[in-house]
């Protein structure tokens, strides 16, 4: 609970992009006793491995404060797995875009620098031209994995949702494969972020 009320505290201190969730997943067995063992779960996300790095250390210091305050023993270990930061294609972006508003759907925009999410579409995006398009199936006010997206998402909303999708994307690799100068300047775009 230190190591939270620490992280808590240290949230204020990050840059707003950046991220830290935790559950526990062992709290002890008796709510009278200081526990024995106690363990948790916790994702720290950054939109770049340096502050990644640096944001680790952060959190870990949480952990060590309230270990050394308890006077209980830590141990931990970082998962393998990291995600990149995704690099929009704006080129993919923008064809992704008029083929879906062909299909008369409307499109809203939001700034396509940003991405918050934990996805391995930003490491794929590192290595080729990528998009990570989303499609409307619910209002705006009704959160992503919440019980009202899951029942959106086995509705007709959500099967026309992913038809139109899967159609925009296809259309998208029809103008690539159609016109090479396009396809030229995806890859020249992807090139120049690589620089």
């Amino acid at each position: 609970m230190q190591s939270f009320a620490a992280i808590n505290s240290l949230r204020q201190h990050i840059k707003d992009s950046a991220r830290i969730h935790g559950i526990i997943t062992d709290g002890g067995e008796a709510a009278n006793i200081v526990p024995a063992h106690t363990a948790g779960t916790f994702i720290v996300r950054a939109e770049d491995d340096g502050y990644l790095d640096e944001l680790k250390k952060k959190v870990i210091n949480c952990f060590v404060g309230a270990a050394t305050a308890s006077g209980a023993r830590l141990e931990y270990k970082w998962g393998e797995a990291r995600y990149a930061t995704l690099r929009n294609n704006f080129t993919l972006a923008k064809l992704f875009r008029k083929n879906l508003q062909s299909l008369g759907r409307r499109v809203h925009l939001s700034n396509p620098r940003i991405g918050i999410g934990s996805s391995d579409i930003g490491n794929v995006s590192q290595v080729v031209p990528s998009i990570h398009p989303l499609v409307a199936i619910v209002p705006p006010k009704v959160a992503n994995h919440s019980p009202q997206f899951a029942d959106a998402a086995a509705s007709e909303a959500g099967t026309r949702g992913l038809l139109d999708a899967a159609k925009a994307l296809a259309l998208t690799v029809v103008d690539l494969l159609a016109g090479p100068e396009t396809f030229a300047r995806v890859k020249e775009e992807f090139r120049r972020g690589s620089e």
